[in-house]
């Protein structure tokens, strides 16, 4: 009797074991797609074909840091000559059809409103918010479809946000790499 107790013992360990494994396997191969499925940031893969928004919508301060003020001086980072360098290069964006809104924070210091930016024919809005952060997760929030927003930017617990709430999202530098014109 002692000796099928000890088997019986063993065999529902084994089990168990079997169990927790099998578990944490299926796990991970769920989180493995869950990741890929979001995996666009920062600058990751995307299915061109399937998957370009329609909507860009860019953290104006967030991109200008990690473009054209790269390694450069930054004293007078925010005014209007360095945002106008931006919407340039931004005005040069791959896709013709592509709606393009830039967001700065605070107010304009140039004494003009928000509005069409670069040359006659651009599709760049320009917007000055109190805070570009709410703005842009407004915008996702209201959209009626996010899956075809993108959210250009480098702070993560926005891109977490306008993830979580359906948009793609995009590194600045991924972005700024389809600035060719």
């Amino acid at each position: 009797m002692r000796m099928e107790s000890r088997w019986r013992g063993l065999l529902e360990t084994a089990t168990v074991l079997a169990a927790f494994v099998a578990f944490g396997l299926a796990w991970a191969e769920g989180l493995g797609r869950a990741v890929a499925a979001e995996s666009n940031y920062p600058g990751q893969a995307v299915d061109e074909a399937t998957d370009t928004p329609a909507i860009w919508l860019l953290d104006g301060f967030n991109l200008l840091h990690a473009g054209p003020l790269g390694g450069r001086d930054r004293s007078g980072w925010w005014r209007e000559p360095q945002r106008s360098e931006l919407l340039a290069l931004v005005d040069r964006f791959d896709d013709p059809t592509a709606e393009v809104w830039v967001v700065f924070d605070g107010p304009r210091d140039d004494g003009e409103g928000d509005g069409p930016s670069g040359s006659p024919a651009s599709r760049l809005t320009r917007v000055f918010a109190p805070s570009a952060d709410d703005w842009l997760l407004a915008r996702v929030r209201s959209a009626e479809d996010p899956a075809r927003i993108a959210v250009v930017t480098a702070d993560k617990q926005l891109a977490d946000r306008a993830r979580h709430r359906g948009a793609k999202v995009y590194s600045p530098r991924a972005f700024l790499d389809r600035c060719t014109g």
